[in-house]
């Protein structure tokens, strides 16, 4: 190609308070950079939590929000997009504004755009405030996935999900990347606390009701004399919701599980790297995910894991890296029991399964190629048509 390809970034938000939407979207842009014939720019909404995500050398526009902050209604943005002449925009999430200014932009530019929902349309997620998503869809929102010129999904559940919901784009299946996590990151206060002889599971990701860290808790509290017999404790850490938190510190201190679970508060960075090199398993509950960053980092660190069918990482269990649970207190009752029982060499041959499965299938320069591919495509009339 001889010349350059601009692309736009835009997403809620690129701080660390937004969790894995903003992570993978700072990810695959610095990706993005590096290869030969992209320019890439972010685009977001400002909020007041949580720090700017390092972009390097990427240009950040933030659009500060009048009103309601889930909707992020950011008068400023259309015109912000408008200035900077881009080729086409790639959208991070719906049900906000950035999906009335992305339909805008194309209107007046007459180019195009695409949209990952990030796990935004599965099942669970359309029935969490499905009153207020019903009129997003009629206000806006399915004019603005109607009028993609490409939807991406991160696995072929999401891929049904979105056609279940009547939406005929051309959807292209792209999975997220891991990012290597630094080996020297200082080590965590709970850990050091617990000592050298104590088994660690960790929870990692936003501390919200979907994750279903309620009956986690439940769970551990049943099983509270097999973890103290074989010297396992839990940790979760994670930014979390309002109330959330207080509602599972009243759990833990209701059910006498202070001495076994740890509610650690946020990590970013080092200390997120740090979290992870200072556990010996990981567990996601979760009842919605797209692609759990967490999860991915966690294989990449070679930590077994405990992962429900709604994380879309089938190829885990397939590969021999993590053990299927269902999000409820029995389901995960059976998946404690059985990484409890299991001696050392076995998880450590786990661990092995998913470094090699994450290093063979979760690349984001594989991710940055493919989408590099379809950003052209969309951008050439003769090649619209061959899009998914």
């Amino acid at each position: 190609m001889t010349r350059r390809l601009r692309v736009g970034m835009l997403a809620g938000s690129a701080t660390t308070a937004f969790g894995g939407v903003s992570q993978a979207m700072q990810s695959l842009s610095c990706a993005l950079a590096a290869r030969r014939n992209v320019d890439v720019e972010v685009f977001s909404l400002r909020h007041d939590a949580g720090d700017v995500l390092d972009f390097g050398a990427i240009p950040v526009h933030v659009a500060p929000v009048i009103g309601p902050k889930s909707f992020g209604y950011a008068p400023e943005l259309l015109a912000m997009l408008r200035r900077r002449d881009l080729d086409c925009l790639h959208v991070h999430g719906v049900w906000m504004y950035l999906s009335v200014a992305a339909r805008r932009w194309h209107a007046a530019t007459g180019r195009p755009y695409i949209v990952s929902p990030h796990g935004m349309l599965d099942e669970w997620a359309m029935q969490s405030r499905s009153l207020k998503k019903r009129a997003a869809r009629l206000l806006y929102e399915d004019a603005h996935l109607g009028g993609a010129a490409c939807l991406h999904a991160l696995c072929a559940p999401e891929q049904r999900s979105i056609r279940r919901l009547g939406y005929d784009a051309p959807i292209s299946i792209v999975p997220n990347g891991v990012d290597r996590l630094a080996d020297d990151a200082p080590r965590p206060a709970w850990r050091t606390a617990y000592g050298a002889d104590a088994r660690v599971l960790l929870f990692l990701g936003r501390v919200t009701p979907k994750k279903h860290l309620a009956e986690l808790l439940e769970a551990w509290r049943r099983i509270a004399p097999l973890a103290a017999a074989t010297g396992w404790r839990l940790v979760i850490v994670g930014p979390a919701d309002p109330g959330y938190g207080e509602d599972l510190r009243a759990i833990i201190e209701g059910a006498a599980l202070a001495a076994s679970v740890t509610l650690a508060g946020p990590a970013y960075g080092e200390a997120r790297a740090a979290a992870f090199r200072a556990a010996d398993a990981f567990i996601l509950p979760s009842v919605s995910e797209g692609q759990p960053m967490g999860a991915l980092e966690a294989l990449s660190c070679g930590l077994p894991a405990l992962l429900t069918p709604q994380c879309n990482l089938p190829e885990a269990e397939s590969a021999g890296a993590a053990i299927g649970i269902s999000p409820d207190p029995e389901g995960i009752i059976a998946g404690l029991i059985r990484l409890f029982n299991m001696p050392l060499a076995a998880r450590q041959a786990m661990g092995e399964n998913g470094r090699r499965l994450v290093a063979e299938r979760f690349d984001w320069n594989a991710a940055a190629a493919a989408f590099e591919d379809l950003y052209w495509r969309i951008t050439t009339p003769l090649d619209h048509a061959s899009v998914a």
